[in-house]
């Protein structure tokens, strides 16, 4: 007699997937490099990355690094609203990069038809190759994730960030607005984060299992973050809301206090991504913190430390992860958050694989 599946099984086993699934795209940078031949050799002007909901989310982390080292201005999108936003202004030498898992979200494949009408050039980000979006793109990059069952995209996502980080690095080494230097620093960095992910895997599991008995009664809270840790928090606000049936806002660290700040009370559940010691947002949130902590918020962070101990103020309860460049770091940020929900939901008697009300769009 078979034995039924457990809460969070397929969720829970996608997530420790993700090492391999980072090294299949690791071993892909010459088809990656092929792309970014692409898009140099047609002198292109502006980026529109389009996707949505965990797609779009990726877009917009790796957005900064695009407009900071390849110098080609680099928008990010909802695949809904870009007839309405972006199709006004497009050019023919523009480029649009549709992301999504499946490769048959319908917005994102609609929106790419409308840039190939204008003569951009046009690339798809997928899990499918076969897929609508992968077909009716003029080049498309497999995410390498072989099927993912959970509806919770875990390493599909995580797979987006890579893929969109190397595209980048390979577009900025080809026009030169990149040192090879730096280039280089940066890939062997990527490079090293399978084995980092692996190790780190089960540690921080343990930690997030011990923590979220804290938070399994907790009905919102805010995640706060700078730059494209805004968009990680983005993302835990939907995994938060899909997986763990919890309402969480996301708000850019600047934001927070013109308005939303006055929630903050009590009762609120506040998720810091704080940022690396080098990075001047740093500051700017801890302060933001310290007023939140005035209010009796509880306050939980993800935050980068050499140290499995230590604490910084004025958090309540943290979970670190290891050092790594800014630019890169969006990676490792959510993997807590993915753990976080995962546990939360499995206390709560909900099924993160399946959550209420949510389907997995066909494809692979």
């Amino acid at each position: 007699m078979t034995s039924s599946k457990k809460l969070g099984e397929y969720t829970e086993t996608e997530i420790y997937e993700i090492p391999h699934v980072l090294q299949r795209v690791l071993d892909d940078l010459p088809q990656i490099n092929s792309i970014a031949g692409k898009i140099t050799d047609r002198n292109i002007k502006h980026l529109y990355l389009i996707g949505a909901g965990s797609s779009y989310n990726a877009g917009f982390a790796v957005a900064y690094l695009f407009n900071k080292i390849t110098k080609i201005p680099t928008f990010t999108e909802y695949a809904m609203e870009f007839q309405y936003m972006i199709k006004p202004i497009l050019q023919e030498n523009d480029c649009v990069i549709g992301l999504s898992q499946s490769g048959e979200t319908r917005d994102t494949i609609e929106s790419i038809k409308i840039a190939k009408s204008i003569g951009c050039l046009t690339i798809g980000i997928t899990n499918d190759l076969n897929s609508t979006l992968a077909k009716t793109c003029d080049h498309a990059i497999s995410l390498k994730c072989n099927k993912e069952k959970s509806v919770l995209a875990t390493k599909t996502y995580v797979s987006e960030l890579l893929v969109l980080i190397l595209l980048s690095l390979e577009i900025a080494l080809i026009k030169k607005t990149i040192s090879l230097e730096d280039h280089d620093n940066l890939i062997n960095e990527l490079k090293s984060l399978p084995k980092i992910i692996q190790t780190l895997l089960p540690k921080l599991h343990k930690r997030i299992k011990r923590l979220s008995n804290y938070f399994k009664f907790a009905e919102f809270c805010f995640i706060l973050g700078a730059g494209p840790d805004y968009a990680t928090a983005m993302e835990a606000s939907l995994k938060l809301k899909e997986g763990a049936r919890i309402f969480g806002q996301a708000y850019a660290t600047a934001e927070f206090p013109h308005g939303p700040i006055t929630l903050a009370d009590p009762r609120a559940w506040i998720l810091a991504i704080i940022p690396h010691e080098e990075d001047k947002r740093k500051i700017k949130l801890i302060n933001l913190l310290k007023r939140i902590k005035e209010r009796r918020a509880t306050i939980l962070a993800v935050f980068e430390s050499t140290s499995f101990n230590e604490i910084p103020e004025p958090i309540d309860y943290g979970i670190p992860v290891p050092n790594t460049s800014p630019d890169i770091q969006p990676i490792l940020m959510i993997l807590a958050v993915f753990l976080l929900t995962l546990e939360i939901a499995k206390l709560k008697n909900l099924d993160p694989d399946q959550p209420k009300f949510l389907s997995k769009i066909s494809g692979i």
